[in-house]
């Protein structure tokens, strides 16, 4: 699909469905082959196996938190930059988020080997499960820069017009993922150390191919030489605390059900509380499918909007009376023509359609 074509045409459900169907398709596969991770562990190794799998559950949601709120955040940023027609300045940002990621991936990898032998003590768990937990993540905490890659490719091919790619490299992820853990514990005995690992090289696959992607300078977005902007990081922070604070909280809630579980029941319980989350997961990945390629489309329509600021301006309609859009949109509004705005505090204010 052409990169203008996407941009360009209606803000219409049909369009919206067709830009967002292939991402809707790649977070229900990505749910569907983690719920069959899971299955691999419980019948390969047990139920202390998946028990642990849940209790690391809420370092790893700290991680997913971090990177969710840089690829949110830093994708709507950029793509508002391009829709000002800043492309260069744009790509500098874009690199220079990137590298963000990395330095941020490096430094979590780093804390978690320091605070994970703690934790984990301080549980109070058997000897068995503590070991299968501190195996599992001291092997994940490997993969912390591919994951965060990964999330911010995954957002950002979609924002540049790549969601079949996308979609492709998670599919190609999870079937890379659902082989490896077949070998890794059934066939090398690796037990549930494999079973991180083959759940890291699967994730590793969009971010490998993202690197290989961003790295033409065809694309809409690709590396340039970074420009440090801290205001850049400090607006992509602010757009993405949102999706950062929802997925901490999914953190504690999992970890206020882990100790629950093991107060009440034991570390069966626990077990069954993984599988209750998986099928929550598979929830939830129809509306994350839905909202996170539709995230780009309101930046990237900015300059219509300034560009008929001094005429009658003519906002994209929506089903309700009223719709929210990016508040430092319409504060250029608000400067720059004499329609009425109610304002509402920090990132949103209210605008009313004709």
């Amino acid at each position: 699909m052409d990169v203008q074509n996407v941009y360009q045409k209606p803000v219409t459900l049909k369009n919206i469905l067709k830009f967002a169907l292939p991402t809707i398709a790649m977070t229900m596969f990505m749910s569907f082959y983690t719920m069959v991770d899971g299955l691999f562990v419980s019948s390969l190794i047990g139920t202390q196996a998946l028990s642990a799998i849940n209790l690391t559950a809420p370092v790893i949601q700290l991680v997913t938190a971090i990177s969710t709120m840089l690829a949110t955040g830093g994708s709507a940023v950029i793509m508002k930059k391009m829709g000002e027609r800043k492309a260069e300045e744009a790509k500098e940002d874009f690199t220079f988020l990137i590298l963000i990621n990395v330095l941020a991936g490096l430094l979590m990898c780093g804390l978690g080997y320091l605070v994970m032998n703690p934790i984990f003590t301080g549980m109070n768990l058997s000897a068995a499960v503590s070991g299968y937990c501190v195996d599992y993540l001291s092997r994940y905490l490997l993969f912390t820069v591919p994951i965060l890659l990964m999330n911010n490719f995954t957002l950002y091919m979609i924002a540049s017009g790549k969601s079949t790619l996308s979609l492709i490299c998670s599919v190609a992820g999870g079937i890379l993922n659902i082989v490896l853990d077949y070998l890794f514990i059934a066939c090398f005995h690796m037990g549930i150390s494999g079973a991180a690992t083959a759940t890291g090289l699967g994730y590793s696959v969009t971010a490998v191919a993202g690197l290989f992607l961003f790295s033409q300078k065809k694309n809409l977005l690709h590396f340039k030489k970074p420009v440090f902007r801290l205001k850049v990081l400090a607006n992509a922070a602010a757009n993405g605390c949102s999706e950062m604070a929802s997925a901490l909280v999914t953190g504690i809630i999992t970890m206020v059900f882990n100790w629950t579980m093991l107060h009440y029941v034991g570390e069966d319980g626990v077990a069954a509380v993984t599988i209750i989350m998986y099928v929550l997961m598979a929830a939830s990945s129809l509306y994350t499918g839905y909202s996170c390629p539709s995230l780009p489309l309101p930046p990237t329509r900015y300059i219509t909007w300034l560009s008929q600021a001094t005429e009658s301006v003519q906002l994209p309609c929506c089903s309700s009376a009223s719709t929210f859009l990016p508040a430092e949109c319409l504060r250029h509004y608000q400067m720059e023509s004499s329609r009425q705005f109610w304002h509402f505090p920090d990132h949103l204010y209210l605008c009313s359609l004709p």
